[in-house]
């Protein structure tokens, strides 16, 4: 059924094949399901070694780096998987022209090592907010990467064990099945931050000198038959190595280079680790070895980088002296480290790992929720209003339900703020964007034939010609279970799409049917004509009216869900009343006030003169009352901005209406002001409302389809003319946190992430 799924695998900047990615794609790649796995190298002595192992199947699946056929499964993957950072699968350059991409898919960041001790600083919501999941193995650290690394719960998969591991294993067993004398030591070394021409530099050498010059480890080591490997990190230059090699005091501490070993070998078939801060601790204590913690820099390692741990945790388990590294070895008193064990599963099962069933574990959760992909189709999701915000909050709903969601814009206008961690943001053209490719679109695809059908749609003179084109190109081939239109002139394009990957098509009526003929001239007599199998309405009422007015009931199934908030848009219910602090935890003064501050939302456009003229009009009623200690501030933007401006002087009611430009995120505005005071009189559905209460805010608004579906049960909200509103506004310090709270959880039962998401999961799986 159509073009497969494309999976695009790298590591260590596409130059290595040995670590996580390698063996993880090595598992799955003969696998025919639907999903082609490449793997990304650059043309190295290692890689070619590596190809050159490979079946002609394996090989099929290789692409060579920065290669023409490395730019086209870039641009047409997927879902992109690595151990060390994006750059491990992006192209760099095409012959002699340099390359700088975006990550812009799904990214399942796998890890090269396992996180227990040095903190990294990737964030939920990095590579442009395509973190898809972040995997962990270390089975106690998932609460510090969601509170120091602000990842979400969904965003962190549990992989058990690395996909390397089922090598080293392998290896692991092998090389002990052969007897061998003495005891092989491995001394591995990780990055400092601080490493230069500087004291700290000059201590710590001084304390590697201070071991390997010990007379006691080289007796040691010549007495017992022993070798002493000393595995040295790449910022070691040749004279530090040199002065290394004149301190031993035998031939039997030897000297490596971290990057060019191959370090799966190492840990396989040294019996004692020596490390500092490496992941290298875990894979040697899984292997049931011995590692022993030596840090004698501690104090200047945390001085330029954090820890994931109590550092009195660490001394309890490592040494900081050369003498006392070298008794433990000499006098062999060391043991499997407790630091690391209690970090790791309690049984480690070998035959679970060297089948690499830990990574067919992964796949297969990973593969379900590829081909289980959710396409929303929209306007402009990087911009604001009811609609955009809706749909991200389900989107969001859908990614805590593990499943992989992508925004489809028609364009965008601006970088993306404050959307949820992991979601996938796809526009068809950049807007405000001078790169050539975006010029082209824009300028080049300008025959208005192009639009297809957005001539339904009053914004189409906002909008490329290119977009209607690209849209319907874009259906022929997407590659997702679910589509969703969330706009109305965009549910003609989808019952016209023809991708065979597409098994359920639903058509979202956000438009309040009283306003649906002008904003979609003729939409609903084309709408008429086509088969609509699934439809989602936001309120019933509003269901209700296209059947009444329009006798609209085009649709096989149905269901009314209502709207949502995203986490990032709301407060958390017990901090509703708390004292309010910043990032850093310290208590922010709110100047105290001597008038009534509210809040409206608007989008200032033509549409909604009505309810701009009933904002003025309460205005207007307060100056001849003589009431001077309200404040309505205003937030938003749209075409008829200068004429609200106009109408604000022009009425003299500047002191009571301030205009404060638009908000991405009216969560931090809503902190300081009372109360949300909303004047539109038809709202298809009260999302100002809902994000007003879960922000711990009283709401006064018009009766409305809006107000009518959602504050159902929530008293004193509706007001029924502008005295009546007055007398709340009133009121309004009477209003308790109690009350605020049960504002909260009524909302909350009705209309939370949780309880949306699982009402429309059903109304997908049905």
């Amino acid at each position: 059924m159509g073009r497969n799924f494309i999976w695009l695998f790298g590591e260590n900047l596409a130059a290595t094949s040995n670590n996580n990615s390698y063996y993880f794609w090595k598992q799955v790649v003969r696998r025919r399901d639907g999903i082609d796995k490449y793997i990304v190298l650059e043309k190295n002595a290692a890689n070619k070694e590596t190809y050159a192992s490979l079946s002609d199947k394996e090989k099929s699946f290789v692409v060579w780096k920065n290669t023409v056929k490395h730019f086209k499964i870039y641009l047409n993957a997927d879902m992109y998987f690595v151990s060390l950072s994006y750059k491990d699968i992006t192209p760099t350059k095409l012959g002699f022209f340099k390359t700088d991409f975006f990550i812009e898919k799904p990214l399942i960041y796998l890890q090269h090592g396992t996180l227990g001790i040095k903190a990294i600083e990737y964030k939920g919501y990095g590579y442009n907010n395509n973190m898809f999941r972040f995997l962990y193995y270390n089975k106690n650290i998932k609460p510090t990467l969601m509170d120091y690394n602000k990842f979400k719960d969904y965003q962190l998969y549990y992989g058990i064990y690395p996909p390397r591991y089922i090598e080293l294993v392998k290896r692991h067993k092998a090389y002990h099945a052969q007897p061998h004398n003495g005891k092989n030591i491995l001394w591995f070394m990780t990055w400092r931050e601080y490493l230069g021409d500087n004291y700290m530099t000059q201590m710590l050498m001084h304390q590697i000198k201070g071991v390997l010059s010990s007379q006691k480890l080289a007796d040691y080591l010549d007495k017992t038959n022993s070798v002493f490997t000393v595995c040295l990190h790449q910022f070691f230059d040749e004279e530090k190595i040199e002065e290394f090699k004149e301190c031993a005091k035998t031939d039997r501490i030897k000297f490596i280079h971290s990057h060019k070993t191959d370090v799966l070998d190492e840990l396989a078939k040294n019996d004692v680790l020596i490390t500092d801060y490496s992941s290298v601790g875990f894979d040697f204590t899984v292997l049931n070895k011995p590692v022993i913690l030596y840090q004698p820099d501690l104090k200047n390692y945390l001085a330029k980088r954090n820890l994931y741990c109590e550092v009195e945790e660490l001394e309890q388990c490592s040494y900081t002296k050369a003498r006392q590294l070298v008794d433990a070895i000499a006098d062999e008193t060391y043991t499997i480290n407790p630091f690391f064990k209690s970090r790791l599963p309690e049984e480690i099962d070998y035959d679970f790992i060297e089948s690499g069933a830990h990574i067919d574990r992964m796949y297969e959760e990973f593969s379900a929720i590829q081909k289980n992909k959710v396409t929303f189709l929209g306007y402009n999701f990087y911009g604001v209003g009811g609609t955009v915000f809706a749909t991200r909050s389900l989107a969001e709903a859908l990614l805590e339900k593990n499943y992989l969601v992508e925004l489809l814009s028609l364009k965008c206008t601006a970088k993306p703020k404050e959307m949820p961690y992991g979601l996938q943001l796809t526009a068809l053209y950049k807007a405000n964007s001078r790169r050539k490719i975006e010029l082209l679109k824009r300028g080049f695809f300008r025959w208005k034939g192009l639009y297809g059908h957005l001539d339904c749609d009053c914004s189409r003179q906002n909008l490329s010609p290119y977009a209607g084109m690209a849209m319907r190109k874009k259906l022929e081939n997407i590659n997702s279970k679910t589509v969703i239109s969330t706009r109305e002139s965009l549910h003609l394009f989808l019952n016209d799409a023809t991708s065979e990957k597409i098994e359920e098509k639903i058509y979202f009526f956000h438009c309040t049917a009283a306003l649906v003929n002008e904003l979609f001239p003729d939409i609903v007599n084309k709408m008429e004509k086509i088969d609509i199998g699934k439809a989602v309405f936001v309120s019933e009422e509003n269901r209700q009216l296209y059947l009444d007015k329009f006798n609209f009931k085009n649709y096989k199934d149905y269901i009314v869900l209502g709207n949502t908030l995203e986490s990032s848009r709301s407060v958390a219910r017990e901090d509703i009343g708390a004292e309010e602090e910043d990032d850093n935890k310290k208590k922010v003064d709110v100047p105290e006030r001597d008038y009534f501050l509210g809040m409206y939302l608007l989008r200032i456009s033509h549409e909604r003169e009505a309810d701009i003229n009933n904002l003025i009009g309460f205005a207007k009623y307060l100056k001849e009352q003589n009431v001077d200690d309200i404040v309505i501030d205003v937030y938003g933007t749209g075409d008829y901005l200068n004429e609200f401006l106009d109408k604000i002087f022009d009425n003299e009611v500047e002191d009571y209406i301030c205009y404060c430009g638009e908000t991405s995120n009216p969560k931090n505005q809503m902190k300081n002001h009372d109360a949300v005071v909303d004047f539109t009189l038809n709202h298809s559905f009260g999302m100002p409302y809902i994000e007003a209460i879960l922000n711990g805010k009283m709401v006064y608004c018009t009766e409305n389809t809006g107000s009518r579906e959602v504050l159902n049960g929530i008293d004193g909200c509706i007001y029924t003319s502008y005295a009546d509103l007055l007398d709340k506004i009133r009121k309004f310090p009477q209003v308790t946190d109690d009350q605020l709270r049960s504002n909260y959880d009524k909302i909350s039962k009705v209309y939370s992430r949780e309880v949306l998401g699982e009402k429309f999961v059903d109304f997908l799986e049905k």
